[in-house]
């Protein structure tokens, strides 16, 4: 596991841990084959080079067509057009190509410095942690910014494994379009010490369990976000 860390203060110094809802943030984006501007939910993970927010893949690229999207932005502590930190845009962007079923549906960006103060993200807000190849079982949040309400929702639950290695958690209500690409998070805690260990895909499969799909950290996804820590 590699764990959370903290903002760094303005002297040095350290705040709290990071607030998952602070990491959390809006992610918009181009596509440039239909000329669209789209709007996601991604989340700054703990990363060597402090710049690398989580999110899905099909927020990034098309998987079927192999294009690409563009002109990355993202803003941590989002809520209804508030941006209380500013802006990052991005400099490179992974996927996992091994799995092109929503089961595969992970994506890490590297940003810029930027933002309010100029910084690498992970030192403006803090990092949740992140986690590969941990068990399913485990009690988890989900939480995405839908574009219906603009702002940081989520559910809760235990989960159960679905789909192409994936899990959902039943019952999972909200996560609508816009959330795609939110934090799973396990040990949610006050103090900010929670740990990502998927991305939320979206709805697939059945009613009952088909409106909450994550797409699983596994080796694949590794390999993905130590290629974007290092970038």
């Amino acid at each position: 596991m590699i764990h959370a860390t903290r903002p760094a203060g303005a002297a040095g110094g350290l705040h709290a841990n990071a607030s998952v809802w602070v990491t959390v943030g809006r992610l918009f984006f181009h596509n440039p084959e239909n000329g669209g501007d789209y709007v996601c939910t991604a989340n700054v993970v703990t990363s060597n080079n402090q710049d690398v927010i989580a999110t899905a893949r099909h927020c990034t690229m098309d998987i079927s067509t192999g294009a690409w999207y563009n002109n990355f932005q993202f803003a941590p502590d989002y809520n209804k057009g508030n941006a209380p930190y500013g802006w990052w845009t991005w400099r490179s962007a992974g996927v996992r190509v091994d799995d092109t079923s929503p089961g595969g549906d992970n994506a890490f960006i590297v940003l810029n410095t930027g933002g309010n103060s100029g910084m690498h993200v992970q030192g403006a807000v803090g990092s949740s942690g992140i986690g590969f190849n941990w068990s399913t079982n485990n009690y988890a949040h989900a939480i995405g910014i839908p574009a219906s309400v603009d702002y940081a929702v989520w559910c809760e639950g235990t989960p159960t494994d679905s789909y192409n290695g994936g899990v959902h958690i039943p019952n999972c209500q909200g996560l609508s379009g816009g959330a795609s690409g939110g934090p799973f998070i396990f040990n949610y805690q006050s103090d900010g010490s929670a740990v990502q260990t998927a991305s939320f895909f979206g709805s697939w499969g059945s009613g009952t369990d088909g409106n909450s799909y994550f797409a699983y950290y596994r080796d694949a996804a590794w390999n993905v976000y130590n290629g974007a820590q290092n970038a």
